[in-house]
């Protein structure tokens, strides 16, 4: 529940990506129709129903669900229940909850995918592997090169009318995640597509060759009337409107007959719309933002509760090394640190949706705590505010401070300007915090918000001295996601991208000298446990040695729900409930399986 959108590692949207990097023109088409219900209950008979909300847009919003970046729903929790994925993933226990797949086995190099049998569409179809088998075709194409999964898949083959077989070059413990947790699109709708997609795959036709330019400047273009659903609730037409969408159960789409409610009711509104929609007892679950003050407001309603999710990345500071390279001596940036109150931060910026951290391994605390053992956690540097050890810090750096005002080694006066993001409270908010302290130690610092449209290329341009932005990961459950965050998103070192200039070969006071590049690609591409673990300790060590990104606080999704108006109550402990809230969101995941129970 934040105002900065996620994942993180959307720096572009897939259509300006695709754009940007020469893939074939973007934008989406006019929108089409949704297939109408076929029976079922339309709310007015008493249905009972479960309500949320999230700021679509009917109009603009394609039904190409493909592509999904653009399309109506497809980037809220809710389209779990539309077309669920092949499984979910439990972050805790790093297990899947299989969905529509029944179950992934690895074969050497070969991982088989097995399809529950009995399962159909919307529109009457069964379905296949032959589905499954053109998705994966696409997806090879799409999936952006940079990403795992889907680019290291050499070879697709249907094995039968449930079996997919996907060999992966060099394949390493995790590199299934994006394959098995694949949202299936269906044949009806993209059998062209499809048929197309594992001719060239089977061609050896991969992202940015001709062909797939060709093809992929058509597929992103391509907009559907029609959604066609798999999952227990499909899209009904005459409930449908620019307020609110009604999703009916179908009985023959996976679960639909086991769901608890007739309907699901999605209200548009944006973060502010959905906490007024909650305190008037609207919207029984929302994934949306909350100011401070709505929270207070929610105490008031009848059934509310919290349901947290726990946070995998944070908020904090990412420095251009290169335009302040007064930044590179590592003194400075934990003298930076040490000015800052992390605790009041985190509570105005968040409320009570915050968790302050501890170890600044570049993890998330219970990240941590998972790979460390307590005695080792003991001996991280903790950075917590000390403005004595501070203005310590900056003087051993050379660093004089006169009349007030502090001046760098080369007896400049210290200045920052610190970007947030217009729109995005939390980071706002953090900015403007953080100049108030700066300047009230003596580093003159101005904040200013950047337009939301695009932060991520402005980072990347590195067209900012010092920016409010994200470390950690919310993507990816893998460790290794975290530093990839940290290390390399933001690094590129080109002309075009230098953004942060933060140079990889470091060298660290209990580690010697160490490549992160390297460590990165060992903690996720190792075959061993023990290796992938001992590249990932090295990098948290080294992160809290250098702390080249300053870290303040941690995300802590507190999601308002209602008890008691429509639903009965939400489970106190769920197997899922550490999951991250918008990639595998465990109320959903209850939802589906039955969990949650209408008020009767």
């Amino acid at each position: 529940m934040t105002s900065t959108p996620h994942p993180l590692m959307r720096g572009l949207s897939r259509r300006r990506l695709l754009r940007a990097v020469g893939f074939g023109a973007a934008g989406a088409a006019g929108a089409g129709l949704l297939s109408s219900c076929a029976g079922g209950d339309t709310g007015s008979g008493g249905a009972r129903q479960f309500t949320g909300v999230f700021d679509f847009d009917l109009d603009a919003q394609t039904r190409n669900v493909a592509v999904e970046d653009g399309a109506l729903l497809m980037n809220s929790v809710y389209a779990d229940l539309f077309l669920p994925a092949g499984a979910f993933y439990n972050w805790e226990t790093h297990e899947w909850d299989y969905l529509l797949l029944e179950s992934s086995v690895w074969e050497g190099d070969d991982l088989i995918v097995t399809l529950r049998p009995g399962l159909k569409w919307s529109d009457g179809t069964d379905l296949t592997a032959e589905d499954l088998h053109q998705n994966y075709a696409i997806r090879v194409l799409e999936a952006p090169a940079w990403s795992v999964g889907f680019p290291q898949v050499t070879e697709l083959e249907q094995l039968d009318g449930l079996s997919v077989r996907a060999r992966f070059d060099n394949p390493f413990p995790g590199i299934e995640l994006q394959v098995v947790k694949h949202r299936i699109f269906s044949k009806s709708t993209y059998g062209d597509f499809g048929e197309r997609a594992i001719a060239m795959v089977a061609d050896g036709v991969r992202q940015g060759d001709d062909e797939h330019t060709v093809f992929n400047a058509e597929f992103i273009e391509f907009n559907p009337e029609n959604i066609i659903t798999s999952g227990p609730y499909k899209f009904d037409r005459a409930q449908m409107s620019d307020a609110r969408i009604t999703l009916v159960r179908d009985e023959t789409g996976y679960q639909g007959a086991q769901v608890g409610f007739d309907e699901v009711v999605v209200h548009k509104g944006d973060n502010r719309q959905a906490s007024l929609l909650v305190q008037q007892g609207e919207v029984d679950y929302s994934t949306l933002a909350t100011s401070a003050a709505d929270q207070q407001a929610f105490q008031g309603v009848e059934g509310f509760r919290w349901i947290e999710h726990p946070g995998y990345d944070g908020c904090g500071l990412m420095f251009n090394y290169e335009a302040k390279p007064e930044l590179r001596d590592v003194r400075v940036r934990k003298a930076l640190k040490h000015i800052l109150d992390s605790d009041q931060i985190g509570q105005v910026a968040r409320g009570e949706a915050y968790s302050r951290v501890d170890y600044y391994a570049g993890l998330v605390d219970l990240q941590a705590e998972q790979i460390f053992t307590a005695d080792e956690l003991a001996e991280f540097e903790t950075y917590d505010q000390d403005l004595e050890r501070a203005a310590e810090l900056l003087e051993e750096a050379g660093w004089t401070k006169e009349d007030g005002i502090w001046h760098t080694s080369d007896g400049e006066e210290a200045g920052y300007e610190i970007i947030g993001v217009a729109g995005w409270g939390d980071f706002e908010l953090t900015a403007t915090q953080v100049e108030e302290a700066w300047n009230g130690f003596g580093i003159r610092t101005t904040a200013r918000n950047v337009p939301a449209d695009n932060p991520w290329g402005i980072w990347a341009a590195g067209d900012f001295e010092v920016a409010v932005r994200h470390w950690g990961n919310p993507e990816i459950p893998s460790y290794w996601g975290a530093f990839q965050m940290n290390y390399l998103v933001e690094n590129a070192g080109t002309d075009d991208s230098p953004g942060q200039s933060f140079d990889l070969r470091v060298e660290s006071p209990s580690q010697g000298e160490v490549d992160l590049a390297e460590l990165v690609e060992t903690a996720k591409t190792a075959r061993s446990e023990e290796e992938q673990t001992e590249a990932l300790k090295t990098m948290a060590i080294v992160f809290n040695e250098l702390l080249p990104r300053i870290p303040i606080w941690t995300y802590k999704y507190l999601a308002p729900a209602l008890e008691g108006a429509r639903v009965e109550s939400f489970p106190e402990e769920h197997p899922a409930d550490q999951n991250q809230i918008y990639m595998d969101n465990h109320i959903m995941l209850a939802l589906i399986r039955g969990g949650l129970k209408p008020v009767e």
